[in-house]
């Protein structure tokens, strides 16, 4: 593989990465207003159900952005291993940012996100209780 194919793999994977992660997001969107409309009423099965459906869905996602991650990570090793000499200029510059404060904060973030959003979800559907709407008093 030549410098150019590695690097533009290397931004492939970051994005479908992002792709699947704003799939993730809309998952859980509708999770949200399934919750809110109608799942919050639902018994428990029905409730688990739900759960082990928008799980499933999750981990589809999730899994193939870790298997796009050990890609990255592989092509940006190679990246790395090149000889300095003949390196091109974006080349460097990518390898530095994605050694920088930068790429292990967005990593760190990324990772929380997914967490944070599944035990949202969790929280929601399992322990959040809709409040009534109390009628206004009108005289």
């Amino acid at each position: 593989m030549t410098q150019i194919d590695l690097l533009n793999l290397a931004r492939s994977a970051t994005a479908n990465e992002v792709s699947w992660f704003g799939q993730i997001i809309a998952i859980n969107f509708a999770m949200i207003v399934g919750i809110y409309y109608f799942l919050n009423q639902a018994k428990l099965p029905l409730r688990i159900f739900a759960f082990v459906a928008y799980m499933i869905g999750v981990m589809l996602y999730w899994g193939e952005m870790l298997i796009e991650g050990n890609l990255k990570f592989a092509t940006m090793a190679t990246l790395e291993s090149l000889p300095e000499a003949a390196m091109s200029q974006p080349t460097r510059q990518y390898i530095g940012v994605n050694q920088s404060w930068l790429a292990v904060t967005t990593a760190v973030v990324f990772n929380l996100a997914f967490w944070v959003l599944v035990v949202g979800v969790f929280y929601l559907l399992f322990f959040w209780k809709k409040a009534d709407h109390q009628p206004r008093n009108v005289q």
